[in-house]
């Protein structure tokens, strides 16, 4: 590793020990990457959160193994210094203790301070007090503590005239990043530099009214639209993929411009043609134009925009906001016109993903441990999330439809925005668990938990109820208040689902079975299709089902409904190969399973596809995955499959929807 924060740490991990027992009281080995460096270094983690299930799975994985002679290597981690004096005797007797935290690692600067500092800005910061170190200075105060990282990680030099780009950047990443700021630092930019910004009028409420800042930032950007040479700050490279995932979750309004194709650019991301003097032939133009400016965007993200490894899991998740509005917006066009755009989206496509590949194999076994305050990171937290965020009586429902891709949501979006009124949504993803199959990934979701814990029956989809069920049970709720429902979106079953409303249930699993339906029933499609043909079935199926009135029913009920998906799913070719019985399901065309590696690599070498796994599958789980967006399958037309590492495949939506 180079130089960074994390590499200091990993030095305390070297050399091999059977067994660290870490205590971070900071929550520093909650870094993503520093979690993926320690299980790629082979040491296996284990939380000390609940002291019984860990000694359950320390029993059954560790103990067992070392006294079988066999070499394993585990970091025990605990977060908390009242845990740390309750570590049981056998683990230090066994493992070597080390301690980390803010104090070690900074401490030319204000402690305090630096704790209430999000740890994203970390890296930043290490490199900036090493020249303190350097030059033997010593910063403990903490009003100089906040000059330092305003002047180095934030480029807001206390001594300048602040540079209103750099100010909305940090107030962004605050409020849509929520990356923790500390409060003094706050103050001291309130009080010091905002009066020093001309003519912005950027208010110290800001910081504390997230609702204002968007308000006062959508006005921005529409007198930037209307004159480029106005808040022309705006136009800051480090602010356009900011903005673009606000235009793209909804958070901030386009603005109306009486011709689409003056937009041009990167800003197109933040415009929509006004269609009420519009022919739509016109406007069918303009859509294709700025979609056209956005993909070319993206096609200019090379790797010093977008490095392997080094963009961090959250910001996949919003980039993939971004991408799949613009699949969803190239699939809507007009068949002409879709031909126009069809070879930069394939381009684009084949790029985005060949670094979204490289990434995940570096990175994605984090997400296993890896938490912040900004949603799950994947569908193995949600319940743990839900249950983070919720009181025991409340009424929650989890609305799982199996396949629904990031791209789809915006489909989805549309129809339920237009059926059913004051509808509010709060847009977030996560990740889907690798290998994307429904077993494994769905299962993971209800059971609240990573398959390496339901290794007997990762190859069913028959126990989503009895993951939901034991689950909230375990977390006090009573039995008769748990329920999970399958449902079918053409034809639902309102009246039992009126039944459990109607009941005294809190904890309410929903499975909808529509968009991985539809996704198997078009199949052999012409390979430049895309997924047109796809999307046309859906929304034949959406107009003529009763899926409105089951969101109706659930908020009439006053249930917070949680909307996510098991998986997305990609269109692509067959590529030839179909693997000898490796398949564990009939239509997951972007996976073959092993259950041995030797087997796996050996496939993988021959047919130049990926073996990827990770700690978090039940060991004889070997999964090898086709490059690009290629199927495993002998007929080479057009498919729409899933069980990939595609950004479309392995990212999906998590949203709450409540009135308004």
């Amino acid at each position: 590793m180079e130089q960074t924060w994390q590499a200091t740490l990993m030095a305390s991990f070297i050399p091999k020990e059977p067994m660290l027992v870490v205590i971070d009281p900071d929550n520093l080995l909650r870094d993503e990457s520093l979690l993926a460096a320690i299980q790629n270094s082979s040491y296996d983690i284990l939380e000390m959160e609940d002291e019984i299930t860990f000694r359950n799975l320390f029993e059954r994985r560790y103990r067992v193994r070392w006294d079988n002679g066999e070499p394993r290597h585990v970091v025990v981690i605990v977060h908390t210094t009242e845990s740390a004096r309750r570590i049981p005797y056998d683990l230090l007797k066994k493992g070597k203790l080390i301690e980390v935290g803010v104090s070690e690692l900074f401490p030319r600067l204000n402690a305090i301070t630096v704790r209430e500092l999000d740890r994203a800005y970390y890296n930043q910061l290490f490199g900036a007090h090493a020249s303190l170190v350097q030059n033997n200075q010593t910063l403990r105060g903490e009003r100089s503590t906040v000059e330092f990282i305003l002047r180095t990680v934030f480029g807001l030099d206390p001594a300048v005239q602040p540079n209103p780009a750099r100010v909305v950047e940090l107030l962004i990443e605050k409020h849509y990043l929520t990356r923790a700021l500390p409060p003094a630092l706050e103050n001291y930019l309130a009080a010091n530099l905002l009066p020093r910004i001309p003519s912005s009028a950027i208010s110290p409420e800001f910081f504390t009214n997230a609702e204002l800042f968007y308000t006062w930032l959508g006005a921005q950007w529409k007198v930037f639209i209307q004159n480029r040479e106005q808040n022309a700050y705006l136009d800051d490279p480090r602010l356009r993929p900011l903005l673009a995932n606000l235009f793209s979750d909804g958070i901030l309004d386009r603005v109306l411009v009486a011709d689409g194709l003056a937009a041009g650019g990167w800003v197109s991301v933040g415009v929509i043609p006004d269609t009420r003097n519009q022919k739509i032939g016109d406007l069918n133009k303009s859509t294709l134009y700025n979609l056209q400016a956005r993909l070319q965007r993206f096609a200019s993200l090379d790797q010093s925009s977008l490095p392997q490894g080094k963009t961090d899991l959250r910001e996949w998740l919003n980039l993939a906001a971004e991408w799949a509005e613009a699949i969803y917006t190239a699939n809507s066009l007009p068949s002409e016109l879709y031909q126009e755009v069809s070879p930069l989206l394939k381009t684009v496509r084949s790029g985005l993903d060949g670094h979204f590949s490289s990434f995940i194999q570096q990175r994605y076994s984090a997400v296993d441990y890896y938490q912040d305050n900004r949603g799950p990171i994947s569908l193995a937290g949600v319940n743990k999330y839900l249950a983070q965020n919720s009181e025991k009586t409340e009424k929650i429902c989890l609305l799982c439809f199996d396949g629904l891709s990031l791209d789809q949501w915006y489909l989805l979006r549309d129809y339920l925005q237009n059926k059913i009124t004051n509808l509010s949504l709060t847009e977030n993803r996560t990740y889907a668990i690798a290998p994307s199959i429904t077993p494994i990934s769905r299962q993971a979701l209800f059971a609240g938990k990573p398959p390496v814990n339901f290794a007997e029956t990762w190859d069913t989809t028959t126990k989503d109820a009895d993951h939901w069920n034991s689950w909230w049970i375990h977390k006090e709720i009573p039995p008769l208040r748990v329920k999970h429902l399958a449902l079918k979106a053409s034809d639902p079953d309102l009246t039992s689902l009126n039944e459990v409303i109607t009941s005294k249930n809190v904890r309410l699993g929903i499975l909808v079975n529509l968009f991985d339906d539809v996704m198997h029933s078009v199949s052999q499609l012409p390979p430049e299709s895309d997924k047109r043909i796809f999307y046309d079935t859906l929304r034949s199926y959406l107009e003529n089902g009763k899926l409105a009135k089951i969101i109706e029913a659930l908020l009439s009920g006053g249930y917070r409904i949680f909307i996510t998906s098991d998986h997305g799913n990609i269109s692509g070719p067959g590529n030839g190969v179909q693997p000898p019985k490796a398949l564990i399901e009939t239509y997951a065309r972007r996976v073959a399973i092993f259950d041995s590696e030797v087997l796996a690599r050996e496939f993988a070498d021959q047919h130049d596809a990926i073996y990827f796994r990770t700690k978090s599958l039940p060991p004889a789980l070997h999964p090898v995955y086709p490059k690009g967006n290629a199927m495993f399958d002998r007929s080479q037309a057009g498919q729409i499959s899933h069980g990939g590492l595609s950004i479309e495949e392995l990212i999906v939506p998590f949203i709450e929807v409540t009135r308004s």
